[in-house]
């Protein structure tokens, strides 16, 4: 497994490697670019001095010609191909960035404890963009240096007094430029926690919307993320302030530099130790050196701002990666999960009950109820971290929060989008998905009332879509993959009764189909409790009920009466 870079020049450093071709390319390219710019008043120094005092009409042309061969190797082969490959490094990094956070994300076995879904989203987007520009600012810096080195030969060769002031000077401009760059990095990283602060309000308050609106919420929902919208334009505007301040010091130290150069010049024309094509070339020079400078002068400050948002990306890969189970204790002290053939055993639930044993068989439905809800949590998460390891083709626990995303009705189901099988395909063209499994999960009422049907575009969250119609696309989507273990979380709260019915009836008949697989509901459904094979009743203490709903309903004991309390509605 490749390291996980620990800070962001760590990062950076992975970065440049991974990128160094179209890096190299476009530096070399870019490097091209800017030696040809400071060429030019060398060119025009030269034909002053060969061409227009001689009133040579042959070298004029000559020269117009050079001129037209400098200037086309400039623009095209040096800044097209340049500016290019850097913006291919820069996009392609980005894009892995993006791709390894959302994987890191998606495996760990929970987010860190003060991580959000929004900040996490807030880092793989503009965190990721941001550390990925580095590529831009280390082409254009690359070539501002190799521009300003070849200008610094041509005075030298010129004039070398006023080459070896330029030697000395220009030094010591980018050292006091570049000293206040800690301080640019420090505000930018402080920008970018504001602005993932701020995506993580707007992402809480999106998933909670619904429940705001209905409450009258939204004069305290606008007054909560402007708080953190404010705090987030704040931290911008100081980090504009330093870079602002960081990029004034540059012009101004590139403005002695060059005041210096012109006097030195000068002064040495007024000697009579230089022509007047030197001369030219020499103020055009010093007028080129402008580009380089402050050039350099700004990507100091964007270089710390790239290393800012490395490093919140490094912090957060190896948060994640030591994430610990999402349990309420150590893992020993949790339920104990194992797999047969087609069957589960979980023993050790709750926890230091190892005596407790519960064993399904393929082709069976077992219900699980639960009068401590701290509990049935726990057992959840034990089974999710089991099946994680073993993948969804093998065992899948649906949890009871339903996520859907923006697609079709049929992509959400299959999880499968154009991208994945032909860049020709159309996301409406998705595989095939068994009737059975409309049936089993109500989704085929939901296609009746919608237009297009399988086609029907889902917006995001599934805005557009009833809680109950999401809990049956949800549930289409985990009998589509007809896992060996399906394990379902109280799948249909937010049906009618009938649905709910008819829904048990239809995914009970689909999953006895084959002795192979084998589901668990953790559930207080009369409707899914009644179709069980078995049905599990763990009281908060006591031994656990396990039998037949009808049995547990007709039993004279206290742990049956319990029973009949949590699931009669």
């Amino acid at each position: 497994m490749p390291k996980i870079p620990e800070t962001g020049a760590q990062l950076l450093r992975r970065a440049a490697r991974r990128r160094i071709r179209p890096l190299l390319g476009g530096s070399g390219a870019l490097s091209v670019w800017q030696v040809c710019e400071a060429l030019v008043p060398v060119a025009i120094g030269i034909i002053v001095d060969r061409a227009i005092i001689p009133l040579s009409i042959p070298a004029l042309i000559i020269s117009i010609i050079g001129l037209g061969v400098l200037f086309t190797v400039l623009s095209v082969v040096g800044y097209r191909f340049g500016a290019r490959l850097c913006n291919a490094a820069r996009e392609h990094e980005a894009h892995a960035l993006r791709v390894e956070i959302t994987h890191a994300a998606l495996t760990a076995p929970s987010l860190p404890a003060d991580r959000t879904s929004g900040e996490v989203l807030s880092i793989a987007s503009a965190d990721a963009d941001t550390a990925a520009a580095s590529f831009q600012q280390a082409g254009r810096g690359i070539a501002s240096v190799l521009g300003m080195i070849t200008a610094a030969v041509f005075l030298l060769i010129a004039d070398p007094v006023t080459g070896l002031v330029v030697l000395i000077a220009v030094p010591i401009g980018l050292l006091i430029v570049a000293l206040p760059g800690r301080s640019v990095s420090a505000r930018a990283t402080a920008q970018l926690e504001a602005v993932a602060s701020a995506g993580r309000s707007a992402s809480d308050l999106m998933h909670g919307l619904r429940v705001i609106k209905a409450m009258g919420g939204e004069p305290w929902a606008v007054r909560r993320y402007r708080t953190t919208s404010d705090a987030a334009a704040d931290a911008g505007v100081a980090t504009g302030e330093r870079t602002g301040r960081l990029a004034g010091l540059g012009a101004l130290v590139m403005s002695a530099v060059l005041a210096i150069v012109l006097i030195v010049a000068g002064l040495r024309l007024i000697d009579g130790q230089m022509s007047v094509g030197a001369l030219i070339g020499i103020l055009g020079m010093t007028a080129f050196l402008t580009e380089p400078m402050r050039a350099l002068a700004e990507i100091v400050g964007l270089f710390a701002q790239s290393h800012g948002a490395a490093d919140r990306i490094a912090r957060l890969l190896t948060e994640l990666a030591e994430a610990p189970p999402t349990t309420r204790d150590t893992a020993d002290s949790g339920p104990n999960v194992t797999t047969a053939e087609s069957g589960i055993t979980i023993t050790g639930w709750p926890a230091n009950s190892a005596a407790d044993e519960l064993t399904t068989a393929g082709g069976t439905l077992t219900c699980i109820v639960s009068e401590d809800a701290e509990d049935a949590a726990e057992l959840l998460s034990a089974l999710t971290s089991h099946a994680r390891s073993l993948g969804p083709a093998r065992m899948l626990v649906a949890p009871h929060d339903v996520d859907l995303f923006e697609g079709t009705i049929g992509s959400n189901i299959t999880m499968v989008v154009a991208d994945e099988r032909s860049d020709a395909a159309d996301e409406a063209d998705h595989p095939p998905i068994p009737a059975e499994v409309l049936t089993a999960s109500g989704a085929d009422e939901l296609l009746d009332l919608v237009d297009g049907g399988l086609d029907y575009r889902i917006q995001e969250l599934g805005g557009n879509l009833s809680g109950g119609q999401r809990q049956r696309v949800a549930l289409a989507r985990a009998l589509n993959v007809a896992p060996q273990i399906l394990v379902l979380a109280e799948p249909t709260t937010a049906v009618d009764a009938v649905t709910e019915a008819r829904i048990a009836d239809g995914l009970c008949r689909l999953r006895r189909r084959t002795r192979e697989q084998a589901t668990i509901i953790l559930t207080s459904s009369p409707a899914f409790l009644a179709a069980a094979d078995t049905v599990v009743y763990r009281p908060t203490s006591g031994p656990p009920l396990i039998g037949r709903h009808a049995d547990l309903l007709e039993a004279d004991t206290d742990s049956a009466a319990a029973y009949r309390d949590a699931v009669t509605r």
